[in-house]
């Protein structure tokens, strides 16, 4: 299995989405595609660059780093990511 099966959560907009994410791919990469599902959801409204946004996992309250790969973090399915 190489995909997970995540929740995502924005606050700022009460959004909350389900996304299937590949876990050989680096946090960045995938913090960058849930930036643009978020954008295509909220109309523009929701417009920051990925410097801006900090991704947080609502469990764990851990802050991943860009260059890690998914594999090598504790998201899995069911993680609940918060996006702030």
């Amino acid at each position: 299995m190489n995909k997970y099966l995540i929740s995502v959560l924005v606050p700022q907009m009460e959004i909350e989405f389900d996304i299937y994410i590949p876990n050989n791919k680096k946090v960045g990469t995938i913090k960058t595609q849930i930036l643009k599902s978020i954008q295509e959801i909220s109309n523009g409204a929701f417009n920051k660059e990925l410097k801006d946004v900090r991704m947080l996992d609502r469990e764990y309250g851990i802050e991943y780093d860009n260059d890690l790969y998914i594999k090598d973090t504790k998201i899995r399915n069911g993680t609940k990511l918060v996006i702030l």
